[in-house]
This record gives structure tokens, C-alpha cells and sequence, in this order.
């Protein structure tokens, strides 16, 4: 590691940093918590070592994002290599770093914004780099497959065939299922989990009954769509609606 790396833990995973003390005497670190970030501060020989760490609490719908990406990915800031994305990163860590150093009214509110804004930028710098094999973040990074994930984004409702995606992204049937393969998802299991995210999205606002939602996500019968909700959330869509229902109720964000 070096200065201005970022290291990003997408499962949460435990972890020790540790480094190699060249002083002969070993000093301690102080912390401080501004209700967003922790800045750590480790004395050194030469130069304090400074590092900035947080937590992202991402609602149900980031598990989409994260599943294919390892345990731990590291964007090097100092890399001449997609520099629009890298520039937005030092900037973004620039003021994180003058708001967590010196809090004013207002920073925990500025912090947390730019966290927002630095989970978004760091994904797109690891799609631009080709860091994640896997999943629908290596989907979206595929210039041809991305065109499927567009298209049923757009619109969920329709009835997607491999031949239909194969057409969207301009190639054959064979060569699609083949990427997707490679990618590790099929294109049908692309459109089921868009599907059910949006179905998420729309029982947890409220309005729409059951059946409506079914409808808008391209599910003939009400029963298909519970069976596949169900299979994929872990509970029915009554359930869902309910539980997001009480957290509102309490205020509460997931």
C-alpha cells in the first residue's frame, strides 16, 4: 500500500492494517469520530500516517452490486491510468479529509454526502479498471453485454428471451450465452434480479398492490411472481411490503 490508495471490504470482512515501525520507540495512535468517519492518526519517523475509515450501510438492492466482488479491492488514486475517474477520487478524499479534520457546522451532513458520492466513483473506477470478473457490475463493464442490462432496466415488463437480449446487444444467441457464462450469471438470472429489484423498490413505496407490481415487472400471474419474490428475498411480498412498512413507521432507513 502506499499513500491515496483506498481499500474497499464489500462484504464487511474483519481485517487487521498493520505496518513496520522503523522508530525505535513505538507511539500511539489517536482517533477521532465525527459521527461519519474515524480519522486515525499514527505518529511516524518522517511523516504522520493518516487514514480516513467509514462503513457504507447500503439498503437490500446493493447486494446486486457487491456479489461478484472479492473480499478485498484496493484503487491505487496515484495511477496515471483512467485519470478522470482518479481526479473525481482525490477530490472527493480531499474533502472528506478537510471536513473529518477540521468539523464545522454542517460537516457530518457534507461527510456523509461525499461518502455517497465516493461509493459511486469508486465503482466506476473499478468497472474502468476491469477490477471485478464477476457478476452484474462485470456485465455493466462489458461494452456490448451492458446494452441487455440497459435494455431491462428500462423496461423489466417485457418478455425477455435470450434471443431478445442476443438482438439488444447485436450478437448471436450462442456468443451471448456464452459472455454471460464467463461473467457468471445466465442473461434470464440478469433479468430476474433486475426484476425483482424493482418490484422491491415499488412494494416498499407503498402504492401499487401486489398484483399491479407482478404486472409492472413482467409476471403474468401474481403466484409466479410471489414464488420467484419469495425465492429471491427470502419472504412473500406481503411480508416485504409489511416490514418496510413498521421502518418507516419508526423512521428508520434500509
Amino acid at each position: 500500500m502506499e499513500a491515496g490508495d483506498v481499500l474497499l471490504f464489500p462484504h464487511g470482512s474483519a481485517h487487521t492494517l498493520s505496518g513496520v515501525q522503523h522508530a525505535s520507540t513505538r507511539t500511539a495512535e489517536s482517533r477521532h469520530f465525527n459521527g461519519v468517519v474515524t480519522e486515525v492518526l499514527v505518529p511516524g519517523a518522517e511523516a504522520p500516517l493518516e487514514i480516513l475509515c467509514g462503513t457504507f450501510v447500503l439498503g437490500s438492492s446493493a447486494s446486486v452490486l457487491l456479489r461478484g466482488l472479492p473480499e478485498l479491492l484496493c484503487v491505487k488514486t496515484r495511477s496515471e491510468r483512467h485519470h478522470f475517474a482518479i481526479e473525481w477520487l482525490r477530490g472527493l478524499i480531499g474533502m472528506m479529509h478537510a471536513e473529518a479534520g477540521t468539523p464545522r457546522p454542517g460537516s457530518a451532513a457534507i461527510i456523509a454526502d461525499l461518502s455517497t458520492a465516493l461509493f459511486t466513483v469508486l465503482l466506476r473506477t473499478l468497472i474502468e479498471q476491469g477490477s471485478v470478473s464477476q457478476g452484474i457490475m462485470a456485465v455493466i463493464s462489458d461494452t456490448r453485454m451492458v446494452s441487455a442490462v440497459d435494455a431491462v432496466i428500462r423496461n423489466p415488463e417485457k418478455p425477455w428471451t435470450i434471443d431478445a437480449l442476443a438482438k439488444v446487444c447485436s450478437v448471436s444467441r450462442a456468443t451471448l450465452a456464452r459472455r454471460f457464462s464467463q461473467l457468471g450469471m445466465t442473461p434470464l438470472e440478469l433479468v430476474t434480479v433486475i426484476r425483482m429489484e424493482r418490484a422491491a423498490g415499488l412494494l416498499r413505496r407503498g402504492v401499487m398492490s401486489a398484483a399491479t407490481v407482478a404486472e409492472q415487472c413482467g409476471y403474468a400471474s401474481q403466484a409466479a411472481f410471489g414464488r420467484v419474490f419469495t425465492q429471491h428475498f427470502g419472504v412473500g411480498p406481503g411480508a416485504f411490503r409489511r416490514h418496510h412498512r413498521v421502518l418507516h413507521h419508526h423512521g428508520l432507513r434500509t
